[in-house]
This record gives C-alpha cells, sequence and structure tokens, in this order.
C-alpha cells in the first residue's frame, strides 16, 4: 500500500534546536570557566525522533481538504479555526487559535482530533510538551497523534495513536512556542503564568467544542511537563472549586506525566545511578568521576532544598548539580535521551536527532494555511524557543519543586500516572521512582508497600515494572524506552494511557 501523502511546495527553512544552542553555550563556558546555565535544557527539552512504520493507507495524491472559519465574535473568547477530515490521519479534526482573556494578545494554537473510537463519549486528553520551549505540534507528528510525519515529507497513519480511545488536542504553550502568538512584552516566564493560560485556553477551547462539556479529562506531558501538568491541573482543581454546577466547570480526573522534570532535590542526585546502575551495561563515567560525583551529592541537595524560599538558590543548585552531576556523563558519547545510542556531545555541529523534515513540512504554505496558522504573525516553525528556555531559566523556575500540587490532586481522589523509559539519562526513571515514593499523601504507606508486578501489554509482551495503590497512584518503568516513551514503545504508551484513562487494574 501507498503512503497517504500531502504534496507540497517547499522553501528553504532552518532549524535552530535548543540542544544546539545548549553545546555551543557548553563550549563558551568551558573557555571561560563556569558552568551551568543551560544544561538543564536537557531533562527539560523533549526533542523527538524519526518514527518509521509500515504504510496504512493509500495515496490520494490531493491537497488537504479544509474550510476556513472567521473568529466567532461575541464571546468572552475569540476563536479561529480550520476543519479537516483527510489531513493527518481519517477522524474528525480541528486546528488553529484561542485569545486568551487574561493576555494582551496572546493567541494559542492548538491541534484536535476526535476519538477513533468513541467521540461522542471518549474522555478528552490535553498534551503538554516540555521545554520549556518546545512544540506539543512536534510530539504529535512524531510520537503519539494520528499521524507521523517522514523524511520525505509524507504522512503516514500510526496505529498507535493516543486517539485510538480518547479524544486529543496538542497545544502550542507558551506564547512564541510552535505556532502560538502574542505580545512579547507580556510573555510568560514561569509556572504562575502556565497554569493560568492554559485554564483559559480551556475555557474558549469547551466553548469551541461544546459537546465535550461534562466529558472526563486529563492533562498528560513530558519532561518540563513535569512542571506544567501539575501546576496546570492544579489551577483547574482549584478552579473548580468555585465553578461546581457552572459552565465553567472542567471535569478534570487525572495526570500523567512521562519522564518528567518534577522535584529536582530529590530527582537531580540519582544521576548517579543512570551512571553506575542503568539496565543497559553502559558506563557513563570512570572511578575517579564517580567518586567526585558522589562528593558533591549531600551539597547538590543542601542548595536545591532552600528553593524556592531562596530564589537565587533556585538557579545556583540548578547550575552547580548539573556541572558536578550531569556534565560529567556527557563525555561517555551517549544520547543523553536514550543511552542506548552513540551521540557525540561535546561538539557544537554534532545532533543526537535531525528533524529538520518535520521544519519543512510545518513550514509548506499549503501545511499551515491547511491548518489555520497565523502567518502574518508566526516566523518559521521552531521546535523549541530557546528565548521561553532562557526566561524560565532566569526565574529559577527549572528547579522549583512542583511535588505538593500533586499532592493536593491525590488527597481530592484524583488519579496520577508517572511513567519513565528507562533507558534516558536527563529525566531518569531513578529519579522519578524517588520523587513518587518521598511524596507525602494519605495514600503514601500504601503506594510505598504495593508490589510491584511486571506491566504485560495486551499482546503478552513484558512492557515494564509497575507500582500501583488503588487504581489512584502508579509508577511505571518502560523497559527499552529513551525519554519519549510514545515514540520508542508506542504499543507499551497506548496500553498504558488506555488502562489509565479506563480506570483498569495495572
Amino acid at each position: 500500500m501507498a503512503l497517504e501523502t500531502t504534496p507540497l511546495r517547499l522553501r528553504s527553512t532552518s532549524l535552530q534546536y535548543n540542544l544546539r544552542i545548549w553545546r555551543r553555550e557548553e563550549a563558551r563556558k568551558r573557555d571561560i570557566k563556569r558552568g551551568g546555565i543551560f544544561i538543564l535544557a536537557l531533562c527539560a527539552i523533549s526533542l523527538m525522533v524519526m518514527f518509521v512504520a509500515e504504510p496504512l493507507v493509500e495515496d490520494n495524491g490531493a491537497e488537504p481538504q479544509v474550510q476556513t472559519h472567521a473568529a466567532t465574535e461575541g464571546v468572552p473568547v475569540n476563536m479561529t479555526s480550520t476543519d479537516s477530515e483527510v489531513f493527518c490521519g481519517l477522524t474528525t479534526q480541528d486546528s488553529g487559535y484561542v485569545k486568551l482573556p487574561n493576555k494582551v494578545d496572546d493567541h494559542y494554537f492548538y491541534w484536535y482530533f476526535e476519538s477513533r473510537s468513541q467521540p461522542s463519549t471518549d474522555p478528552l486528553v490535553l498534551w503538554l510538551t516540555g521545554g520549556p520551549g518546545c512544540s506539543s505540534t512536534m510530539a504529535l507528528l512524531t510520537e503519539n497523534g494520528p499521524c507521523h510525519v517522514l523524511p520525505d515529507l509524507s504522512t503516514r497513519l500510526n496505529p498507535h495513536s493516543w486517539t485510538n480511545q480518547s479524544n486529543v488536542v496538542w497545544l502550542d504553550q507558551p506564547t512564541t512556542v510552535g505556532f502560538t502568538y502574542g505580545d512579547e512584552r507580556d510573555a510568560d516566564n514561569g509556572e504562575d503564568n502556565v497554569g493560568e493560560n492554559i485554564y483559559y485556553f480551556l475555557q474558549g477551547f469547551f466553548e469551541k467544542h461544546p459537546e465535550l462539556a461534562g466529558r472526563d479529562f486529563y492533562i498528560t506531558g513530558e519532561s518540563y511537563g513535569g512542571h506544567y501538568v501539575p501546576v496546570a491541573a492544579h489551577y483547574l482543581w482549584q478552579k473548580n472549586k468555585v465553578n461546581v454546577g457552572t459552565p465553567k466547570y472542567i471535569n478534570l480526573k487525572g495526570i500523567a506525566i512521562g519522564n518528567g522534570l518534577t522535584q529536582a532535590a530529590i530527582q537531580m542526585p540519582h544521576y548517579i545511578d543512570m551512571a553506575i546502575h542503568n539496565a543497559y551495561n553502559i558506563s557513563l563515567v570512570d572511578d575517579a568521576q564517580l567518586d567526585e560525583m558522589k562528593a558533591v551529592v549531600p551539597d547538590c541537595i543542601s542548595i536545591l532544598e532552600q528553593c524556592p524560599q531562596n530564589a537565587t538558590a533556585c538557579v545556583d543548585g540548578e547550575n552547580f548539580c548539573m556541572e558536578k552531576l550531569f556534565e560529567p556523563m556527557l563525555q561517555a558519547g551517549r544520547n543523553p535521551y536514550d543511552i542506548r545510542l552513540p551521540c557525540k556531545n561535546d561538539g557544537d555541529d554534532t545532533e543526537c536527532y535531525d528533524m529538520s523534515f518535520v521544519s519543512k513540512y510545518l513550514d509548506a504554505p499549503n501545511v499551515r494555511e491547511a491548518l489555520g496558522v497565523d502567518s502574518k504573525r508566526v516566523g518559521a516553525w521552531q521546535e523549541c524557543n530557546s528565548q521561553v528556555y532562557g526566561a524560565f531559566d532566569k526565574s529559577g523556575d527549572v528547579a522549583k519543586p512542583f511535588n505538593s500540587y500533586v499532592t493536593d490532586l491525590l488527597n481530592d481522589d484524583l488519579r496520577v500516572l508517572i511513567y519513565a523509559g528507562d533507558a534516558d539519562l536527563v529525566c531518569n526513571w531513578y529519579g522519578n521512582e524517588a520523587w513518587t515514593r518521598a511524596l507525602q499523601w494519605k495514600g503514601r504507606d500504601g503506594f510505598n508497600n504495593a508490589a510491584e508486578t511486571a506491566f504485560i501489554t495486551s499482546d503478552g509482551k513484558d512492557g515494564g515494572v509497575v507500582r500501583s495503590f488503588n487504581n489512584q497512584f502508579t509508577f511505571l518503568r518502560v523497559f527499552n524506552s529513551g525519554h519519549m516513551v510514545p515514540q520508542d514503545q508506542p504499543a507499551v504508551a497506548l496500553d498504558m494511557l488506555n488502562k489509565f484513562l479506563n480506570n483498569e487494574a495495572f
């Protein structure tokens, strides 16, 4: 069978990766003997690799068929969008903008797909890619969306799309990320902005899609989503307390975070575990380096535990811990997002992943037109925006803990899933397991005493190891996966998601 294709006439584009920026900065820092500012980008940024699968649909040889809708007038939140049933999949979809009423001129770009199963009753899932500053559209097209873009700029249906049993919306946020735009003088630099903005986006999105009102709702994401997801859910949870019985109430049921950064003071010291105890018998440091790393762990913890009460400690702790505990492992020449793969990390011109074809695809005029992109306000699409990362980093947001937000959600009986591919170094499974076990909440003893069991997929494969308590709080270590579980183990990721959404036992 032939590929599902979207004919393109392309202009030359360039993609500026945050990883490249980080490497350039690292080289400069080594020259002037100071460290740390951009290292955390490695855990924050969710860089994607290409997905290659068997072709699934026939080549229709046609341009995307779209209808364009003008801005809706007379409502608190204005929306523009496009609809299509043939572009990137076979289900009804919607893409475009929601203008935030709480900001000067912020227009949040989203891409929404109905479920392939029972769209009228299936839950709604929001996906947030990390960064801070990386586009969720990248995850859609390379990880868990209904179609994947290939290097030849064709698209191919994804049999393990998260839309198989749920309605899903991918959101580019904050402002200037992906196709989202706004007044740069009103730009965000921390989670206080993120929670409020996502709340107002959701209000606008539900005005656009009233058929989804009252539907079970989940917030998901990866990497810096370990910040975004609990913050957005917590803000919504608080608003729901005063919105009960009104159209603004959103039926939040739970959250899921993959390879996230949520509590740096606990997670960062666990870099050492990956250096010597990873499942792939790969040595990332020598004995002398390991001794040096062990010696600085107490100082790393001490500084980070002063954050966020001491804003300076947030920045200083991040820089110190990453320089002393993470940077030495880059010398091993492994991909920090998947240590099974080689990747030079000491140069300015070597990329672990080449995603330039996704940028070319999204900058094609007919694709941007089909998506409803406001090209008068949005320039070339970027996978990650380094200015957004810099603003969050400078504010100390990167090292701030957000575990207490998860505590509040769990104590109010919402459900939480934390999962992590065990080949990821930057937001590794050791650190993620550690903060979940340390979390103070009403079911802590039950969770910590729960037995670890094999996670068996629907096709009978051993997908990982899971610890779960009452189906409310679950931690899943995913075997043979790096930072992006839906990409590396798509079948496992889909089974995991469906069990979580259906409240089935793990």
